[in-house]
Order: structure tokens, then sequence, then C-alpha cells
């Protein structure tokens, strides 16, 4: 196992220091065929975990919905017509889900309810995120917010934002004089 930089080795110095007690600048001692980087970040991923626990009051088994906003994953891609946003939304009715255009601005809010089925107690592990969720989207001047359109299908919502007729590329022939 390696010992982290700072701790000391077996001459008494701090690892990663030279002979005169000063940092060895791109030195770093091999770490062979038995590391294994899995098991590494495991033990980052645990050390994270005690620290989040001990900073929320909570014990190991503890598990606590956390009712902050948060971010859905979004795509956008444009088109020579329009951009189209597309936004996981799972779980979430299309009830919940509110757009919105404000001084060129895309917003989309809404909120995923936990499962009723599932009481606090019985919770072990809760990675899914609940609760309010916000995204926000700058738009270009080429759309026109008037003519935009939503669909919610299999949990993606789609929302299409035509350009405005002059932003499109219009080809212009070239005639003889």
């Amino acid at each position: 196992m390696r010992l982290p930089d700072g701790s000391p080795g077996e001459d008494g110095r701090p690892v990663g220091a030279n002979e005169e007690g000063g940092r060895r600048v791109g030195a770093q001692s091999w770490l062979g065929p038995g590391w294994d980087p899995s098991g590494d970040l495991e033990a980052i991923q645990q050390e994270m975990n005690r620290l989040f626990e001990s900073l929320l009051g909570q014990s190991p088994g503890q598990v606590q919905p956390v009712e902050r906003t948060w971010a859905p994953p979004m795509d956008v891609c444009e088109t020579q017509t329009d951009l189209c946003v597309l936004v996981e939304l799972p779980g979430i009715s299309q009830d919940r889900i509110q757009i919105e255009i404000v001084e060129q601005v895309l917003s989309i809010r809404g909120e995923r309810q936990p499962d009723p089925t599932f009481r606090q107690d019985q919770l072990i592990r809760m990675e899914r995120r609940y609760g309010p969720f916000c995204r926000s989207l700058n738009l270009p001047s080429i759309v026109d917010a008037q003519r935009v359109r939503a669909t919610y299908r299999d949990g993606v919502l789609e929302i299409r934002l035509p350009k405005r007729p002059e932003a499109t590329p219009r080809i212009v022939s070239v005639e003889t004089s």
C-alpha cells in the first residue's frame, strides 16, 4: 500500500521529500501490479459518505431526503429550422412540469415526489432526486418564442423552439447578367 505524500516513510522523512527535506516534483513511486484503483475510489467514496453523514448529523444507517433544488439532465441540439431541448424527467407527472420563457430565458420547473409506497424508516439507500427541480437556458434571439411546442413521453420532455423565419438559411440563386 502506498503512503500518502507527507506521511513518514521508512527513513523517517515525509514521503515525497528529497534528501534536503524539500519536495520532489514529478517523482512518484511506482504503484506496482497489485494496485487496485477501484479500491482507492471505494475508500474515497466511503470517506466522503462518512464526512457528509457527520455534517448532516446522521448515523450511518439513517437516510434523509434532501429538500433542495436539483437539475435534471438536458440535451440541446440545433437543426436548420429549430432548437430542440430534451430533458429527462422520469417519474414526474406532466401536471408537475412548468415551462416559461421570459426575456429570452427558457425555464423548466417542477417537482418529483418520493414514492409513497416506501416509508422513511424502510429506506436503506436513496440515490434518486426528489423535491423541486429547475433548469434554465438562455435562448438566442433567433428563437420565435410565440411558436414553442412541448411534448412529454416516456419520461422525456421535448421542447421545440422554432427559429424566426429571417434566421433560417435562405438559398440565393446566382443569375447571369
